[in-house]
């Protein structure tokens, strides 16, 4: 054998040697760990249950119109009506606000009623849905306002007949 092979084979064992020795004082392999086990969450406070008493209902509430009162149908176009220039809001005999909505358009399948909304909003006009349910299956009618003033609805009308090539229907409205 030669000396250089001698020479790497003892530094071999000295080196195996260094590590039995030198690892198990390194790292402990005991298999004990200490855990805290000390709390560091602070007690219950003491918090009294609050009472709120069950609201009473006014008596003198009148009850909401349903949807068939609140859309009164029958068009009214500007030609038939009086002078749009010197409308002013009016109350009813309530004294609630009369208003005016378009009625864009009705359709059997809801989706397609939706597709109108978005656009509707994304063009900046504020348009909602109504179901209504009839004899031959419920119909979702897409509508847009309301408005106080007439005169600013029937602008609208002409934009969005226009642009959606639609034949919407003036509607009063009253919530």
């Amino acid at each position: 054998m030669s000396e250089s092979l001698k020479q790497r084979i003892v530094g071999a064992f000295v080196l195996v040697a260094l590590a039995i020795v030198i690892i198990p004082l390194v790292f402990d392999f005991s298999g004990e760990r200490q855990v805290d086990v000390s709390s560091t969450i602070p007690p219950m406070p003491d918090i009294e249950a609050v009472v709120v008493a069950e609201p009473q209902r006014p008596k003198d509430i009148i009850p909401a119109k349903s949807a068939d009162e609140i859309f009164q149908f029958g068009t009214e176009s500007p030609k038939e009506s009086e002078s749009l220039k010197d409308e002013a809001p009016a109350l009813s005999s309530d004294g609630i606000p009369i208003g005016w909505v378009l009625q864009v358009g009705s359709f059997k399948e809801k989706a397609t009623a939706e597709d109108l909304v978005t656009k509707l909003l994304d063009d900046g006009y504020r348009a909602f849905i109504r179901e209504k349910k009839g004899a031959s299956g419920t119909l979702s009618r897409v509508f847009v306002g309301p408005k106080v003033l007439k005169k600013k609805l029937v602008q609208e009308k002409t934009a969005i007949d226009k642009k959606y090539g639609v034949d919407s229907l003036l509607l009063h409205f009253e919530p």
